[in-house]
Parts: C-alpha cells; sequence; structure tokens
C-alpha cells in the first residue's frame, strides 16, 4: 500500500505527529512525505491529507490563485485516478480567515473525501461527506531523550506554543497579573512563536504590563529547548478559547508535566482519559481566580498517580491508520 502524507520532511522546529505517523505506518505501508513532484508523476494508493490549507491559502492573492489551481487540478487527478483521500480533523474550524476562494477549495476537497480521522470521540462529526474513524493523538514519548526527563521544581508556569489569537496568551498573562501567584513564588514563561507582528506586540505588551514574574521568549525554538522549557516548568496551561485537540497537551504529558485547560468536551474527554491529577479544568473565561484554583489543585510529583500513556503508542494507532486506509480504498474503487 503506497502512502502520500501532505506533510514535508520534519526539522528541528516542527511538530513531531507526522514524523511519528509515518515512521510507525513504514511497517505496515510505504508511505512518503509530500513533494509536488511525488503527487503528480506517481501513482498512490492513498493520499493521507493532514493542514490542507497551506497548500491553496496565500496572503498575496496572485500566489493564492495558482496555488489553488494547482491544488484543483491535483485533487481531479486523484479522483480520475480512484486514489483513495483521507483527511484528519485537527481543528473543528480553521483557525484564520484565509478567505472565500480558499474556503471554496477546501469544501471542494472535502467532497472529494473517501474517509476522515477524528482525534477524539469527544464531539460528533456530522454533516461530513464520508465516514469518521476515531484514532487519538499519539504520544511523543518515543523521540524525547531520556536524559531530559527530570523531576519537576520550582513553581513556573509555561505556555508553549504557536501563538495564535484564539489561543488567548495575553488573556493568561493578564489572569496571572490578577492572581496571587506572583506573590507566592510562582512566575509565568511563555515561549513561542507569535503569528503576526500584531499578536507579538500585543503578548509582549501584556507581559511588560503584567504584575508578577513574566517571562516571553517569542520566537520559534529548537525540540532540544523546548523539552528544557517543559521540565523547568511544575505545569503547563494552555488558555486556548476553545480546544479539541492540542499537540501541547500530549507533549506536556509527554514529559509527565500537568497540564491546566479550559473545560470543553474534548478535555473532558482528556480528564477521564489520564486523571484529573494530569488535566486540571477551569471553567472560562480564565481569571485571576480561575487560575488560582487551577493551580492550587496541582500535586507534587510524588503525590500524582501513575500517567499511562499505552493506549496512545503509535505502533497500535499504525494498525487503526491502515485499517482506515483499506476501507477508504474501498470507497474510492466505488467511486463513479
Amino acid at each position: 500500500m503506497r502512502v502520500l502524507h501532505t506533510v514535508y520532511p520534519p526539522s528541528d522546529q516542527g511538530n513531531p505527529f507526522a514524523s511519528l505517523l509515518i515512521d510507525a505506518l513504514s511497517e505496515q505501508t510505504d508511505s512518503s512525505y509530500f513533494s509536488w513532484g511525488a503527487a503528480f508523476r506517481e501513482r498512490w494508493d492513498v493520499v493521507h491529507f493532514q493542514w490542507p490549507e497551506k497548500y491553496f491559502a496565500a496572503s498575496n492573492p496572485l500566489v493564492s490563485l495558482v496555488k489553488r489551481l494547482r491544488f484543483r487540478a491535483w485533487v481531479r487527478l486523484l479522483k480520475m485516478r480512484r486514489t483513495a483521500i483521507v483527511l484528519t480533523i485537527h481543528n473543528l474550524a480553521t483557525h484564520e480567515d484565509h478567505g472565500e476562494a480558499a474556503a471554496a477549495e477546501l469544501a471542494r476537497l472535502d467532497r472529494a473525501v473517501d474517509r476522515y480521522v477524528a482525534l477524539n470521540p469527544a464531539v460528533e462529526m456530522t454533516g461530513l461527506s464520508a465516514p469518521v474513524d476515531v484514532i487519538p493523538h499519539g504520544h511523543y514519548r518515543s523521540v524525547i531523550p531520556d536524559a531530559v526527563r527530570t523531576p519537576s521544581s520550582g513553581r513556573r508556569l509555561l505556555y508553549f506554543g504557536f501563538i495564535r489569537g484564539y489561543k488567548n496568551v495575553p488573556g493568561l498573562i493578564g489572569a496571572f497579573g490578577a492572581s496571587n501567584l506572583g506573590d507566592r513564588g510562582h512566575d509565568l514563561r511563555i515561549v513561542g512563536r507569535p503569528h503576526t507582528p500584531e499578536i507579538a506586540t500585543g503578548v509582549q505588551s501584556a507581559a511588560d504590563t503584567a504584575s508578577g514574574q513574566v517571562t516571553t521568549l517569542l520566537e520559534a525554538v529548537t525540540d532540544k529547548d523546548l523539552y528544557r522549557e517543559i521540565v523547568e516548568a511544575s505545569v503547563v496551561v494552555l488558555p486556548y478559547a476553545d480546544l479539541y485537540n492540542s499537540g501541547a497537551l500530549l507533549m506536556a504529558l509527554s514529559l509527565e508535566r500537568p497540564v491546566i485547560a479550559p473545560r470543553t468536551a474534548a478535555t473532558e474527554y482528556y480528564q477521564s482519559q489520564f486523571g484529573e491529577d494530569w488535566v486540571i479544568l477551569y471553567d472560562s473565561p480564565l481569571a485571576g481566580d480561575s487560575l488560582e484554583r487551577a493551580v492550587a489543585t496541582v500535586k507534587d510529583a510524588g503525590e500524582r498517580a501513575e500517567l499511562d500513556l499505552s493506549m496512545l503508542d503509535w505502533p497500535v494507532l499504525a494498525t487503526a491508520y491502515v485499517t482506515t486506509y483499506r476501507d477508504a480504498i474501498a470507497q474510492a474503487g466505488r467511486r463513479s
């Protein structure tokens, strides 16, 4: 079975989700990273789409048009060849508005999908053009060196990851400043690259004016530096306005750091899977008192229940993906 994944080879600053998936699938499939040459010239049994917007959206209108026409031609070729199309739903809605033309392109792709993958069962997927299989997001333990796994010390709260507007990072800084956590020896660390200069300005301004100890590193960091930032924290805070799926949550748990997150259907599911010692929920909106209450429930490492991530081992997940691919191939074969 030949599978083309719409992701580029990994770097030391990227999300290792795709590389972990492809490595696990290599035992059962011939899986490849993406290139336009391979997309058009080679035949594939399955094309597995992840974050497809990047292939047909751009800030320049002319570049966007060219990208959309190329993408549209490719999807038509896949349909003509009866190549199975699988799409992973990473988010319930796109986080940036790329315009009506890009939205129309995404809708066109949706109509061509033979099978969807959802990353948790907490939200019922309705109105889709094809069946949905639930395959959870795997953990990151296999890519983390044992040498960086150290017990937490101090009282650091950490936000890490790409900083987009919906992730509410200025709101987290404001809540920390409005709390008494700084007076109790806690500090807040913000690490990640802002999506726009305006977001960067907003985050830094909030940090500069917040009372308490707030430090920032507003840039992409290497995996090694990210691991160090996480293990230096006692708890990771994800202040998102809404949360369906989060690689950051799984990365924190993979390094055995508890996570504070908003109460949503998805985070309640994660809490049921991993336990209240590891996933601590607050009711939105995030404020100083709700952040204080959440931090107060964080237990010391020796007091927390054992964290079991075995259900997220990549070889187990790869077998589920192969089943999805086979079902998608059967569906594509019936396509008129």
